[in-house]
């Protein structure tokens, strides 16, 4: 049994949060994630996700992180809001059809979305960015008080302010970007990454 269980949308999450989540104080020694293999699949098949995590690690909650702008181009939901509604309610479906199995249960399971993707998230340490090898430090002036909003596209962004000849789809050039981030930098200048921090901190109380 775990104390947390994440179920995440992509490769560049699962990739990402064990170095991220390793530097948020009051989270779990280990926390297990799946790679659900993208947001059509988790929106089909959350409840056979729900089943794997749950059969294989038992955790006490479950955080699930989805990118609400693949949701769209995809045109799977119009908007955030839906997209948290309708994950939210095949999970609670999910736990309904299993309160007379023998499953060792969550006590809750919780679904955060990224807006606007994953890559927002990464934009909310500038400090990081400038300090890391793929990036150009010199084309990094702006500020921002919650990127969420303020960057529209935050994968052209991150492109803009690549150093010369960094390829920012190749895995180890992400790898080295992700494993910079500080969680408690970020936190502070995106509010969708500062409810991810909030709910994998409470972990008690669940």
């Amino acid at each position: 049994m775990s104390d947390l269980g994440l179920i995440v949308e992509g490769h560049c999450e699962y990739d990402s949060f064990p170095s991220i989540i390793s530097k948020i104080p009051n989270t779990p020694y280990y926390v297990p994630i799946l790679n659900a293999g993208g947001i059509g699949n988790i929106i089909k098949n959350v409840h056979e996700q729900l089943l794997l995590m749950i059969k294989t690690h038992s955790p006490r909650k479950i955080v699930i992180t989805l990118d609400y702008r693949d949701a769209l181009r995809e045109n799977l939901v119009q908007d955030c809001i839906e997209l948290k509604n309708i994950v939210s309610q095949r999970c609670q479906e999910f736990i309904d059809s299993q309160q007379n199995g023998n499953l060792n249960l969550p006590n809750s399971i919780v679904v955060v979305i990224a807006d606007k993707t994953f890559e927002t998230w990464v934009c909310a340490d500038i400090i990081s960015l400038k300090d890391n090898d793929n990036f150009n430090a010199d084309l990094i002036t702006e500020e921002f008080e919650n990127v969420d909003i303020e960057i529209p596209n935050p994968n052209q962004w991150l492109e803009s302010k690549l150093a010369k000849d960094i390829d920012i789809k190749n895995r180890r050039n992400r790898v080295k970007i992700y494993k910079g981030i500080n969680p408690n930098v970020a936190k502070e200048k995106s509010k969708s990454f500062n409810k991810f921090y909030r709910e994998i901190t409470n972990t008690n109380n669940h």
